[in-house]
Formats: C-alpha cells, structure tokens, sequence
C-alpha cells in the first residue's frame, strides 16, 4: 500500500533531498532527533529512480538495524515511499527491496557491516550506491569493500549518517578525508516534527 500519512518536510530537508549528486560521499552528522535520517530516505528514493545501476545496498550495525533504519525507517523508510512499487524478495546475493522506478527495476540489499567477516556479504556484488547508517559503528574493513564495489558503477555515490564522532575517530581520516565529500551537520532545531517544548524537555535533560 502506497504511503498513506502526509511527511512534512523542513526547508533544510528539502534542501538536502535535492541536492546534485556531485560529491563521491555525503555525510549528514548530527544529534538524534535531528530529522537527517528521515531526509536521507528522500534523498535515496530520487537516487534510485534517476540511477541507472540496477544494484544498491543499505547497511548498518547488522541485518536488522540496516531494514529497520532504511527500509522501514519508523514509517518514512523506503518500503513506505515506494508502496505498491516495492517489495521484499531475496536472491544469490540475499534479502533485498526490489522497486519498480520509471528507470528500470532496482534492488536495494540490506546488510550488516560491523563484525571484521562483513566483506563476506557483499564479496562478488556490483553496487551504484551505498548508504550506511551509523557509519562509525561499522568495521573497516567493510567500508572500504563497499567503495571499491562501486567503482564500476554508471552513478556512482554515497551517503552515511552518524552522530559527532569522537574527534579523532579512524573514519574521519580514512574515509570522509580521502572522499569527495559534502558534510551536512545537523541539530535537533532541524527537525520540522519537534515542538518548541518538546526541545526544551530535551535540553533540560
């Protein structure tokens, strides 16, 4: 069923969803709650219907926390926006959300990436993006694997949210330093469905 609840984006969401693919990473860093998460669903969903690679992947601490902030992403995750055109299938590379664009047909494969024999999932596998949710959680060895996946792709292009990092966080160096990178920061004050009390309670405590 097709996503049936009106999103309410914020300027800075819409801003963010729109922007040219013409960085090789972006990284959208920020603090719960901030609404990044919600604008990278967006962002993914115009990427795979404008993308010419028919292969995509998703990842995060593990196979589950990949569905549960990608695919179904509290209600704003990519099954929900793609609705009647989506549906979960699995094949020889494994579980994966196959989605009817008006570009072709697209399989967005959830994994998890954190343990060091991650690679092992993806080894062999062709990819045009990758995104990775919380990405200084994730091993890497697996990260590195994951942009020489790509490196044969038509659209090439990725994307990863954290919280701040510790300022000296291996990831920082080797990966958002090495990479074209566009890095997007964000505060709770960006989140369009966070009332003004709600922040204060939260600043309180």
């Amino acid at each position: 069923m097709a996503m049936s609840k009106v999103i309410t984006l914020s300027p800075k969401q819409k801003k963010v969803v729109r922007y040219p693919f013409d960085h090789n990473l972006e990284v959208h860093e920020g603090t719960p709650r901030s609404g990044k998460t919600t604008a990278v669903h967006f962002r993914l969903a115009y990427l795979y219907s404008i993308s010419r690679d028919t292969n995509h992947l998703v990842t995060a601490y593990n196979q589950e926390q990949a569905f549960r902030l990608f695919i179904d992403g509290d209600g704003t995750g990519l099954m929900h926006i793609f609705g009647d055109l989506a549906k979960i299938k699995h094949d020889e590379h494994g579980d994966h959300l196959e989605v009817h664009t008006p570009n072709g047909i697209k399989k967005i494969y959830y994994k998890g990436g954190a343990k060091a024999n991650s690679v092992g999932a993806i080894t062999g596998m062709s990819l045009g993006s990758v995104a990775f949710g919380e990405i200084n959680l994730l091993h890497m060895d697996f990260i590195q694997e994951c942009f020489r996946r790509t490196m044969a792709a038509q659209d090439r292009f990725h994307i990863a949210d954290l919280n701040p990092p510790a300022p000296h966080h291996p990831v920082i160096k080797d990966v958002f330093e090495v990479q074209k990178t566009r890095w997007t920061h964000w505060t709770i004050h960006d989140n369009p469905i966070i009332t003004e009390e709600r922040k204060q309670e939260i600043y309180e405590t």
